[in-house]
């Protein structure tokens, strides 16, 4: 990752590779009140709030229990959906990103408890409080009933150890 400003962070648009808005380069870190964001391609369809994890080449796809591994490796949540090869800025969390009022949601199945660990699922792009592989540095705020959205708060870096 570099970082030599905000790049204009625009996390709610994708671009082809005709519109990327230029100096950003894949993997490039930016800030905005909201937290960080990572400039990623779109390795397959990316759902709107999906947990995506993210290589070290800047290739994003969506997030499950068979993908996560165990080698510290990157996550963020989309904010936007994305075809397969679009660009994106996802959210990375950062120390203080998001939180109630932001907008930045992900996607937790049903039954979710508020502030609880979240974890990764069989099911691609999709979180939960019971299952197997802990998504490091984010939690919920809000408990539900059925599978959805809720605004998510970080402490740090996404990564699943």
């Amino acid at each position: 990752m570099s970082r030599s400003g905000s790049f204009g962070v625009n996390y709610k648009k994708t671009y082809d590779a005709t519109v990327i808005p230029l100096p950003v380069k894949i993997t490039d870190l930016g800030s905005c009140p909201e937290g960080e964001f990572l400039f990623v391609q779109a390795d397959g369809a990316i759902d709107q709030y999906a947990f995506v994890k993210i290589e070290a080449d800047g290739q994003a796809a969506m997030l499950t229990t068979t993908n996560a591994g165990s080698n510290n490796l990157q996550v963020g949540v989309a904010q936007v959906a994305a075809a397969d090869n679009e660009y994106l800025w996802v959210w990375v969390g950062g120390v203080g990103g998001g939180g109630a009022g932001t907008g930045i949601k992900g996607k937790l199945a049903a039954s979710y408890a508020a502030k609880a660990n979240i974890n990764t699922t069989a099911t691609a792009g999709v979180g939960d409080d019971a299952s197997t592989t802990k998504v490091q540095n984010v939690v919920g705020l809000t408990t539900l009933t059925g599978a959805g959205t809720v605004e998510l708060k970080s402490t740090g870096y996404l990564t699943v150890n």
